[in-house]
């Protein structure tokens, strides 16, 4: 059958669909951030769908307030429940065995469920897990999973979104026994799904083909679109913080993360500004601190004075800053796509790229070729900076051509492929 072609092909969904969108990670996705707002634009999609009966968003249990907007969005449509933690004395065991189970299941090919007393026991502990859930989580037709890393059992099929497997591919010094128990979960998660979906033709043949060696039958794509605008404040009422000077900074709105890259734009940053009077700053946000290692990059190549970085920073905030900045530049090594690309160019602001495949990917419809770096290279991204001041008005002009381009998909557009994935989920059978 092969790889199924949902991204070009005519949906043709007519059942109608009871679908969950699980969203509790340990953390909920929240619509403004990372895969939430993958979540969030696809909820949008799906409650013009004629064939979504009802959206079920599962939240950690407590923080149902954070998926509040979703709901608001058709009350009568989309529902909220929140996933009940069970009593440590419950959980801490059955988490053992249910790692113990995938070790057993990698070596042997045998469940553990089926071993003795370590099996019974096993069974009942789940039993009892799943028993404060059972009034919601059987109550749909099929499961969407947005994120693989999901240690949880459904008796309804499920469908599971891939969007890249950075960390097989840059550990972050993850240990090996800890690195070994997440692929034991992926190949589990992949293994139970009807479908794994991911949105990027590099990544389906990468990592869910090539990585993973998932069948072709097993697998599809399905494209993005560009997100919906996120609620816009008054422009001048949120200022950035003085010592940034406008015009004049670089912004990378990413946590600190190996493949992320930032070491990149750090030491372009000290060629950037050789015997530079008016120079270049670099500003960064995101949700964790500097590591160690790249606070002794900047002190060594003396740039402190230059170097911003500000956390994590309300939207508003984030707004001003794109529309203040002298370009977005996204310098990683490996992932998806990128959102705050997007993000950028919705405010105006003109973006510098890392030539990798899935970039090239996302960007397709952008005429400027000069705006992709070597990310391997601090001289390529200081030349691509250098290239962009010399005409930035129509270097921007170009880009924000390119990106009404890009928008001519919309989320709906993805929502009925998505709509057609799930129509082929729930006319497989588990055979």
């Amino acid at each position: 059958m092969g790889t199924r072609p949902v991204a070009d092909s005519q949906p043709q969904c007519t059942m109608s669909i009871k679908l969950g969108i699980w969203c509790d990670y340990g953390i909920t996705l929240e619509p403004s951030e990372g895969i939430g707002v993958f979540v969030a634009n696809l909820v949008q999609g799906l409650i013009e769908q004629p064939t979504i009966e009802r959206v079920v968003l599962v939240a950690k249990e407590g923080q149902e307030q954070l998926l509040e907007p979703l709901k608001q969005l058709n009350p009568d449509i989309v529902q909220i429940v929140g996933n009940t933690k069970p009593p440590f004395y419950l959980r801490k065991p059955w988490k053992y065995l249910r790692q113990a189970e995938r070790r057993t299941l990698e070596q042997t090919g045998k469940s553990l469920r089926d071993s003795g007393l370590k099996g019974m026991l096993y069974r009942w502990l789940s039993h009892r897990i799943e028993r404060s859930k059972s009034g919601w989580i059987n109550q749909v037709d099929l499961w969407l999973l947005p994120y693989v890393g999901l240690d949880q059992e459904f008796t309804k099929p499920t469908v599971v979104i891939v969007h890249d497997l950075v960390t097989y591919h840059f550990s972050d010094g993850s240990s090996e026994e800890k690195l070994g128990a997440f692929k034991r979960l992926v190949n589990q998660v992949t293994s139970r799904a009807r479908i794994v979906a991911c949105m990027s033709d590099f990544i389906l043949e990468n990592d869910l083909h090539g990585t993973l060696g998932l069948s072709r039958n097993k697998t599809c794509m399905v494209r993005p679109a560009v997100p919906r605008d996120f609620a816009r404040c008054a422009e001048q009422s949120v200022s950035i913080p003085e010592q940034i000077p406008t015009k004049r900074y670089l912004l990378y709105p990413a946590a600190f993360r190996s493949y992320k890259n930032h070491a990149l734009l750090l030491s372009a940053l000290a060629v950037l500004n050789r015997d530079r009077k008016d120079p270049y700053h670099l500003v960064f946000t995101g949700i964790t601190n500097t590591p160690e290692n790249l606070q002794k990059l900047i002190n060594d190549l003396n740039i402190e004075p230059w170097v911003h970085v500000l956390g994590k920073v309300p939207r508003s905030e984030l707004q001003a800053l794109y529309r203040q900045a002298f370009a977005t530049a996204v310098p990683s090594l490996y992932e998806q796509g990128s959102f705050p690309l997007m993000e950028a160019l919705s405010f105006g602001c003109p973006i510098l790229c890392s030539d990798i495949p899935s970039l090239r990917e996302q960007l397709s419809a952008m005429n400027d070729e000069d705006l992709f770096f070597d990310p391997h290279c601090s001289d390529s991204f200081v030349q691509a900076v250098d290239k962009l001041q010399a005409n930035r008005d129509a270097r921007l002009a170009d880009q924000l051509a390119g990106f009404e381009r890009m928008k001519q998909r919309t989320w709906s557009d993805a929502a009925k492929q998505w709509c057609e994935v799930f129509r082929q989920a729930l006319d497989q059978t588990d055979g």
